[in-house]
C-alpha cells in the first residue's frame, strides 16, 4: 500500500503533469470565455494528439480543460450577457444584471468560488464512490449489464432539455452508427454498403471531432461572422459601455458575501452532483435545475433575475458539480455520464485503459493518480482563473470569422495525424455535415455520441444474455437487479409524461 501511495504521488506531482494540467485549465477557461467555443470542442480537437503524451499528463490536461471551461462560460455571461457555453445560459439571468448594477467583480468571483466549491464536492464524491460502485459492478453479469445499458440509454434520451422524441431519435442514430463494421459476436461484416474502409467500423475520433467541433465551427462561420461584424458586435460594445458610475469600493468580494451565497452554492452542488451522475443529463440541465431550486428555497426570491448573487452561485455550482459526478458511471460501469465524459472515456481507451468495473482494479496507479490530479486541478482552476478574469472578460469580442478557419485547420490536421488516414478526414467532414443537420433541427448531439459508445456494449450484453438463456427473452427478467433498472425506466417515463401533461394543462389554462 505504501509503495502504491508513493507511486501515485510521484506520478500526480511530476512537473510535466502539473504543467499539462495547468495548460489544460488555461485552455478550458479560454475556450469557455469565447462564445461559440466549448470544452467539448477543445477536448475533441486534442484527442488525436494525446497518443504522444504520457497517460497522467494527457488525462490531466483534458481534465483541466473540462474544469476550466465550466467556469469560463460565466465570464462573457456576466460581462456581456452572452453565455460562453450552453451551461452558462442560466448564469446570465442574474450575472449580467449584477454587472449592470455595479457589481461585476462580485458576480465574477461569486461564479468562480461557487464553481470551484461545486466542482470540489463532486470530485470528492467521485473519489469515494467510484471504487465501491466498481466493486459492486463486478458482480454484474450480461443480464444486469444489459438492463443498466437500457437504463442509461433511456436517461440519455429522456433527460434532454427540450424535445424528448428528438433525444430518443439522436440516440437511435448513434446506436445505428455503432453497428457498422464487424459483428462483435460472430465476426461477420455488416452495414458497410460495399465500402471496404467501413469493415473496421466508424473510427471514434473523427466522429467525435466532426459532430462536436466541425459542425459547431461551420455553424459559427455561417451565422456569427456577419452578426459579430455588424449589429451584434455593436450591441456588445454598447453593453460594455452600459456600466456608468462604477465604484470599485462598492464592488469588493469578502467572506460575508460568499457566506450569503453558500446555501445556494450547496443546493447547486447537490443538484449538479445528482444530475451529473445520471447518464446523459448534462451540465445545462443541472444549471437550470439548480437555479430553480435555489430560487424556490431562497428567502430573497424577489431579487432573482435582478442581479442576485445567489442566482449566480447556484447555476455555476450546479454545472461545475457535474464535472466529477459525470465520471462516476464511466469509472464504475463504463457508461459516460455526459458527452464530455464520453470524450474523456475515449481518451482513456486511447491510453489503453478500458472504462468499466475492472478499470480501477487493473489500473490502480494511473486511476488513483488521476484522482489526485482531479483534486488539485480544482485549485489550479481557482488561482489561475482569479488572475485571468480581468483579461478574459474581453475575449467575447473576438470575431468568429477569425477563429473558425484556424480551429478548423487544426481539426483537419489533428484527425489526419491520429492515424495518417485520409479516410478519417472524410469521416470527420461527413460527421460535421451530420452535426449541422442535427443542430439545424434542434436534435441534441450528446445522445448520439453516447448511443454510439454505449450501443456496442449493450448489444454484446444482450446477445450474451440470450445465449445463456438459450434464446428465451424471459431470461432477461430473472435478475432482481435487472428488474430494478427496468422499473426505474418505467417510473422515469411515467413521471416525465405526467410532467409534460401537467405543463400542457397549465399552458392551456
Amino acid at each position: 500500500m505504501s509503495e502504491l501511495f508513493i507511486q501515485v504521488l510521484e506520478g500526480a506531482f511530476a512537473p510535466s503533469v502539473i504543467l499539462y494540467t495547468t495548460v489544460g485549465v488555461f485552455l478550458g477557461v479560454t475556450v469557455g470565455a469565447i462564445p461559440g467555443l466549448s470544452g467539448d470542442m477543445a477536448i475533441a480537437l486534442l484527442l488525436p494528439l494525446i497518443y504522444r503524451v504520457a497517460p497522467a499528463a494527457a488525462l490531466g490536461m483534458l481534465m483541466g480543460i473540462y474544469k476550466g471551461s465550466m467556469f469560463g462560460g460565466s465570464i462573457s455571461a456576466i460581462s456581456f450577457g452572452v453565455p460562453g457555453t450552453p451551461a452558462a445560459v442560466a448564469t446570465v439571468e442574474d450575472g449580467y444584471p449584477a454587472k449592470l448594477k455595479g457589481r461585476p467583480k462580485q458576480a465574477m468571483l461569486t461564479a468562480l468560488y461557487s464553481s470551484v466549491t461545486g466542482d470540489l464536492l463532486s470530485t470528492l464524491i467521485l473519489v469515494f464512490v467510484a471504487v465501491p460502485m466498481a466493486k459492486a459492478a463486478l458482480h454484474f453479469g450480461p443480464v444486469e449489464f444489459f438492463a443498466l445499458y437500457v437504463f442509461a440509454l433511456m436517461m440519455i434520451s429522456l433527460l434532454v432539455v427540450g424535445e424528448m422524441k428528438k433525444g430518443i431519435a439522436a440516440a437511435a442514430i448513434g446506436l445505428f452508427i455503432g453497428t457498422i463494421g464487424m459483428d462483435p459476436m460472430m465476426g461477420s461484416i455488416r452495414l458497410t454498403f460495399g465500402i471496404s474502409s467501413f469493415r473496421g467500423g466508424i473510427p471514434l475520433i473523427p466522429l467525435l471531432v466532426g459532430v462536436f467541433a466541425v459542425s459547431e465551427l461551420l455553424v459559427q462561420f455561417g451565422k456569427e461572422c456577419a452578426r459579430l461584424s455588424g449589429e451584434k458586435m455593436a450591441k456588445m460594445e454598447e453593453h460594455a459601455r452600459e456600466l456608468v458610475g462604477y465604484d470599485p469600493a462598492k464592488d469588493r468580494m469578502n467572506w460575508k458575501i460568499y457566506w450569503s451565497t453558500f446555501k445556494a452554492t450547496l443546493l447547486g452542488s447537490g443538484m449538479g452532483t445528482f444530475i451529473g451522475a445520471l447518464p446523459g443529463a448534462g451540465s445545462s440541465l443541472a444549471a437550470f435545475m439548480s437555479y430553480g431550486l435555489a430560487r424556490k428555497l431562497s428567502k430573497r426570491q424577489e431579487e432573482f433575475g435582478k442581479g442576485s448573487l445567489e442566482g449566480v452561485a447556484a447555476p455555476e455550482a450546479g454545472n461545475s458539480a457535474t464535472a466529477g459526478a459525470s465520471l462516476i458511471p464511466l469509472f464504475a460501469f463504463g457508461i459516460p455520464g455526459s458527452a464530455t465524459a464520453a470524450l474523456f472515456g475515449a481518451a482513456l481507451v486511447m491510453q489503453g485503459i478500458s472504462p468499466g468495473p475492472m478499470m480501477i482494479e487493473e489500473n490502480k496507479v494511473i486511476i488513483y493518480t488521476l484522482f489526485v490530479i482531479i483534486i488539485y486541478a480544482t485549485f489550479i482552476n481557482l488561482f489561475l482563473s482569479h488572475g485571468l478574469i480581468p483579461i478574459y472578460a474581453k475575449l467575447s469580442r473576438i470575431r468568429a470569422c477569425y477563429l473558425v478557419p484556424t480551429v478548423f485547420a487544426l481539426a483537419l490536421l489533428g484527425t489526419y495525424a491520429s492515424r495518417n488516414s485520409l479516410f478519417d478526414v472524410w469521416i470527420l467532414l461527413a460527421a460535421g455535415v451530420l452535426g449541422i443537420f442535427l443542430r439545424k433541427y434542434d436534435f441534441p448531439l450528446g445522445p448520439l455520441v453516447l448511443g454510439f459508445i454505449v450501443g456496442p456494449g449493450a448489444e454484446k450484453a444482450l446477445r450474451q444474455a440470450l445465449l445463456m438463456g438459450r434464446g428465451e427473452w424471459s431470461f432477461l427478467l430473472k435478475s432482481p437487479i435487472a428488474l430494478s433498472f427496468y422499473g426505474l425506466c418505467i417510473l422515469s417515463l411515467v413521471l416525465l409524461h405526467y410532467s409534460a401533461l401537467k405543463k400542457k394543462i397549465v399552458e392551456e389554462d
